[in-house]
């Protein structure tokens, strides 16, 4: 009795490891009762209790070192952060669509991940870091062509055999207007009945303009506020919203405050005074008047005509103005 040993599994320490581990009394024998994961606990410490069956037993106490060795288990991961949600076709090459994260929880070889696009798409992957990738653009982009494009991204590690993980992103191509219209006919042939009534829509292509370049305008000192000083009219030949004009003043320097001086309403084209005008103090000045249409878009009355000088068009595109004062008597 004395020489036959009893083995057992201490109890200091054990903890949660009587749950995982046995030991065969007679052989000392240590097995695992439950499954052991590697990314959990990769490794354990026991303490193991040896004893004979004298009466009075004499123990002895041993630690067993227990190591996990890593299977490769677990498949890689691939986390997509989207920074567009669409991508314009003309969309230049090296713009950032996404970035991309891999991690597999094994460990060795069986950790390292190698990351790619598997499918054939204008873009590709940029590596910035271990594990950490930029979705960017590769290639010419066509909306016309490929509206959308959905990227296979494939993860793979390197473990035997190899585990993978696939991702798809969704990239949407926005439309540029980057194509000129075109008639699908290069001729087309109309006929119409006799007695029928055809409407024509009208264009913007008129800028409106004044029946007169320039005019002088004599105006009292110490006239009151809000006198009427003229009112212009600027013609457009154009139809509807096309032909309706409206005014404003264009300073002829910077050396007159005219904001605080003059107004013209936009609609009626009626200049008035926004202050009185002493003679000793300024005796004459010049500004312009613009007319501009509402057509979309709208034209202007130097649009047209930018180049004429005041006094040699016929028909202005703008009214220059040259106010003069006088003493009142």
């Amino acid at each position: 009795m004395n020489g036959q040993v009893l083995y057992t599994l201490s109890a200091i320490g054990r903890g949660k490891l009587n749950e995982l581990f046995a030991i065969d009394g007679k052989s000392g024998t240590v097995r695992n009762i439950k499954n052991i994961d590697f990314e959990e606990n990769n490794a354990f410490e026991i303490r193991v209790q040896a004893s004979d069956r004298a009466i009075f037993p004499m123990t002895s106490h041993a630690k067993l070192l227990i190591e996990v060795l890593d299977v490769n288990d677990n498949s890689p991961e691939i986390t997509v952060t989207s920074l567009l949600n669409r991508v314009k076709e003309d969309a230049s090459i090296g713009t950032a669509i996404a970035f991309v994260s891999v991690f597999d929880r094994d460990s060795g070889k069986n950790g390292i991940v190698n990351c790619k696009i598997s499918n054939t798409v204008p873009f590709k992957l940029e590596l910035n870091y271990k594990n950490y990738y930029s979705l960017v653009v590769d290639g010419a982009l066509d909306r016309e062509r490929a509206a959308h494009y959905n990227i296979s991204i494939r993860a793979t590690d390197e473990g035997n055999p190899s585990l993978s993980s696939i991702s798809f992103i969704l990239v949407i191509v926005s439309d540029v207007n980057d194509n000129n219209p075109y008639f699908t006919e290069n001729a087309i042939h109309v006929f119409i009945k006799e007695n029928k009534i055809i409407i024509l829509s009208d264009v913007n292509d008129n800028a409106p303009q004044f029946s007169e370049a320039v005019t002088n305008m004599y105006v009292r000192e110490n006239s009151p506020v809000g006198t009427v000083l003229k009112a212009v009219y600027a013609n457009d030949a154009d139809a509807s919203e096309n032909s309706m004009v409206s005014y404003s003043i264009i300073s002829n320097n910077n050396f007159v405050p005219l904001s605080t001086m003059i107004d013209v309403n936009s609609e009626t084209g009626k200049i008035v005074s926004l202050q009185t005008f002493n003679y000793e103090e300024m005796k004459t000045f010049q500004f312009k008047v613009q007319a501009t249409d509402s057509g979309v878009p709208p034209l202007r009355s130097n649009d047209l005509y930018s180049n004429r000088t005041y006094f040699a068009a016929h028909l202005p595109n703008q009214i220059f103005f040259s106010i003069i004062l006088f003493s009142k008597i």
